[in-house]
């Protein structure tokens, strides 16, 4: 086989395979935004556009995703990094506070709220949050504000007005209860 021959056959060199690089500015910095990684111009930031995710990325199990995007899972790492931005802004120095959110993040943030975490003490704010509740109901705040005011004025205390109202519900519920024994399926 002639040299002339092998020559046609030879891989070009690896200089000549690859894009030349540019060289970074000194003065540029990496932007801090989730998902952005570009390097810009500190002193210049008003003059630069950036897309980014507003949250955190999770990573949970095998899925990746940003929290403020979760419909856009994706299980390999370069389809998670082709997710697009959700928001448009400046690029940023600023360190996030939260960096990245896992399973446990994921499953504080989707877990049951215990309704007695905050019970007030004080039998007003009781009331204030009865009243709210019953309001989210269509119960008609009038009816609930008259009835408690009638108790208040009748035993000069909202403790046992609380405690009358708590009496009334818990004997209007089970009432509820057993009529709902008595009916046919």
């Amino acid at each position: 086989v002639s040299a002339e021959l092998l020559g046609q056959f030879r891989a070009p060199a690896p200089a000549a395979m690859c894009t030349p690089v540019v060289p970074r500015p000194p003065e540029h910095v990496r932007c801090k935004n989730f998902g952005c990684n570009q390097y810009f111009d500190p002193t210049r930031v008003e003059e630069t556009t950036c897309v980014f995710h507003k949250s955190p990325p999770v990573f949970h199990e095998t899925a990746k995703y940003w929290s403020c995007c979760p419909d856009r899972k994706a299980y390999d790492w370069d389809e998670f990094m082709k997710v697009p931005g959700c928001q448009r802004g400046h690029h940023s120095l600023e360190d996030p506070k939260k960096k990245v959110m896992g399973g446990c993040d994921v499953r504080e943030a989707n877990a049951p709220k215990r309704l007695d975490d905050e019970v007030p003490v004080d039998p007003r704010k009781k009331l204030d949050r009865l009243r709210q509740g019953l309001e989210s109901i269509g119960v008609a705040t009038e009816l609930f504000d008259s009835a408690w005011g009638r108790l208040a004025a009748k035993h000069g205390d909202l403790g046992p007005v609380v405690g009358r109202l708590a009496q009334a519900s818990t004997e209007l519920l089970n009432s509820m209860l057993e009529d709902e024994v008595n009916l046919p399926d």
